[in-house]
């Protein structure tokens, strides 16, 4: 599997971009938001902080940034550096629901390359194509679809079945459902093109979510010595051609598991768009209605328009409400304003 496609969409408030793999299936995704103000630290940043705690026991300390924002380093701390003092770190993991970002000191005064896209860009394979602007509507609905794909529990294999994902506070639970699917030949025959669909299919999902950790896998049997050796070189050889983060596997045990550990990078997809309860965030919501607005006012070059927002997304407005209107502004000339409202929705009306 590798990437032959990648897509970006700079949108009012935020880039988004996805990549492809030659079916057209999404394998990787890319989201900027407010230009990266007032937004956690991102992989690859050079960012200065102070010591707050430092508790060896734990296995590390504790450190602030300026706006708030809480690291943990584990790296074992230079003599002399005391709480209250400010040091250099390199952000290694971003911040994740339930947990702090993670970072190692630095000498670095700023990361290697500005651009977070850039940096996104070098996390891929090598020999990945140059990325294409989104311009048309069907490439803006793959980009959405692409995202929509990254938040659901299921998805489909090839040639039929599906396999269910679930994220647990201690792992990443991945079972392999067969209904619908029409095979022939032996027991062993059918369960190996299952599995090496299946753990494909996760892998790429794995990437395409930003997802890391401890992976358990349950795999269908029967399954030989073979087979075993199969799945595990085809789950890391899938992952390993779509990120440069550095996979672990072993082969699937007695009871079918094939285990995985990855390394956390970005923070995951669905935790930049939804909150802890699994609802879209105040930020999505009303950046999910700037899109909005942005292919109505394509589409009718001189129409205005009125976003009324719901009470959750005017609370990302008052937030930024300088800042948005300057991106409105930007983006659409005065054609479109902002309206409070008193429903559970947002949505965009002619004016």
């Amino acid at each position: 599997m590798s990437i032959a496609r990648i897509l970006l969409h700079e949108a009012p408030g935020e880039t988004r971009a996805a990549a492809f793999d030659a079916v057209g299936r999404p394998v990787r995704l890319f989201l900027e938001r407010w230009d990266g103000r007032g937004e956690p630290a991102t992989l690859g940043d050079v960012v200065q902080a102070r010591l707050r705690q430092n508790d060896p026991k734990d296995g590390g300390a504790f450190f602030e940034r300026t706006n708030g924002e809480r690291i943990f380093v584990r790296d074992e701390l230079p003599k002399g550096l005391s709480e209250g003092a400010e040091t250099s770190l390199e952000i290694r993991a971003e911040a994740r629901h339930g947990k702090l970002a993670r970072a190692s000191l630095s000498t670095k005064a700023e990361p290697a390359v500005d651009s977070v896209f850039e940096r996104w860009f070098d996390t891929l394979p090598d020999d990945v194509p140059e990325p294409k602007k989104a311009t048309t509507p069907e490439e803006f609905d793959q980009i959405d679809a692409a995202f929509d794909e990254a938040l659901s529990t299921r998805c489909g294999l090839p040639k039929g079945g599906l396999v269910r994902l679930e994220r647990t506070s201690a792992l990443i639970a991945a079972d392999i459902d067969t209904a619908g699917r029409l095979q022939k030949g032996s027991a062993g025959a059918r369960a190996l093109s299952t599995n090496r669909e299946a753990v494909t299919t996760i892998a790429r999902q794995l990437a395409l979510r930003d997802w890391g950790g401890l992976i358990v896998i349950d795999c269908i049997g029967p399954l030989t010595a073979d087979a075993r050796t199969t799945l595990r070189t085809e789950f890391l050889k899938t992952f390993q051609s779509l990120s440069s983060r550095k996979p672990d596997a072993l082969k699937p045990s007695r009871f079918g598991l094939l285990e995985a550990q990855i390394a956390w990078g970005a923070c995951p997809i669905g935790d930049r768009l939804l909150d802890e309860g699994g609802q879209p965030t105040p930020d999505t919501e009303l950046l999910d209605l700037f899109r909005q607005a942005e292919r109505e006012a394509t589409a009718n070059r001189s129409a205005f328009y009125r976003l009324t927002l719901s009470p959750h997304a005017l609370k990302a407005y008052i937030t930024r409400r300088n800042e948005c209107d300057a991106i409105l502004q930007e983006a659409f000339s005065g054609r479109v304003t902002i309206a409070s409202g008193t429903g559970e929705r947002s949505v965009v009306r002619r004016a």
